[in-house]
């Protein structure tokens, strides 16, 4: 479990500090980027929604316990660097290494999260089926 935990923290760690310099890039450096989502054909004013929700899905990933909402911040994640590495390809506008980079960091935290979630239930089980002694009065 302690491999898991870390293997989990790193990726996690990774993954945090990538999206975190994508979004300060993005909001420092406005013009090159208004640029490049213009040659990529997306508006520019997606470039504050993307931001704020990349944001609050690092949140999610980072504070949340709960299963459905962490869930759906992983589903957005993927879907948002996956068409961004289309996007690049269809305008021949590199390779998308870091979409990518991104991408083996989710799934590497998304698996380490799932083994656990399920080292903890089985932890959980264990303990509330371990046999107890009782006394009669």
């Amino acid at each position: 479990m302690k491999t898991t935990k870390l293997y989990y923290r790193i990726a996690l760690s990774f993954f945090s500090l990538a999206i975190i310099y994508a979004v300060a890039n993005s909001f420092f450096n406005y013009e090159a980027v208004v640029l490049k989502f213009e040659e990529l054909g997306y508006p520019p004013y997606l470039i504050f929604v993307l931001g704020s929700a990349q944001l609050l899905g690092l949140a999610v990933l980072v504070f949340n316990k709960s299963g459905w909402v962490r869930e759906w911040a992983y589903a957005g994640f993927f879907l948002n660097l996956t068409f961004g590495i289309i996007a690049h390809l269809l305008v021949k506008d590199g390779n998308g290494a870091a979409a990518v980079f991104c991408i083996v960091a989710l799934y590497i935290t998304y698996i380490q999260n799932r083994k656990l979630n399920e080292q903890n239930k089985l932890a959980i089980n264990a303990i509330q089926t371990r046999p107890r002694l009782e006394t009669v009065a």
